[in-house]
């Protein structure tokens, strides 16, 4: 899980490193700024994932419960910085929302990739 956290920051390293260059250094902060949001959510959803790992139970409505909590808590953390980027820092909106995405993007390919092994 941890290879695919270090692909995710190579790609918005990358990223933000092409935005500065191509676009303009603010730019290349904002895509950093948005990569920064898409660690939050891996973050948070390996934080979860760890904690479940230790209570197994086989009660399906309680880990329902616990998926509907981690997606929220996952949207809001995410929700909130993206906010705070757009309208307390004035960062370029396209710029930060290209480093989110290719963070996530990252991401689940790597996962995928590491699923296949």
């Amino acid at each position: 899980m941890f290879f695919s956290v270090a692909v995710q920051g190579v790609a918005v390293l990358l990223v933000a490193a092409s935005q500065s260059v191509i676009v303009a250094p603010p730019a290349g902060w904002a895509a950093l700024y948005g990569g920064a949001a898409s660690w939050i959510n891996t973050g948070l959803l390996i934080w979860r994932h760890r904690q479940g790992e230790r209570g197994l139970h086989g009660d399906a409505a309680r880990h329902l419960r616990s998926f509907y909590r981690s997606s929220l808590e996952r949207f809001i953390a995410v929700g909130a910085w993206l906010a705070l980027g757009l309208g307390g820092l004035a960062l370029d909106a396209v710029s930060m929302l290209t480093g989110f995405v290719v963070g996530l993007l990252a991401w689940v390919i790597a996962m995928a990739g590491r699923a296949r092994v």
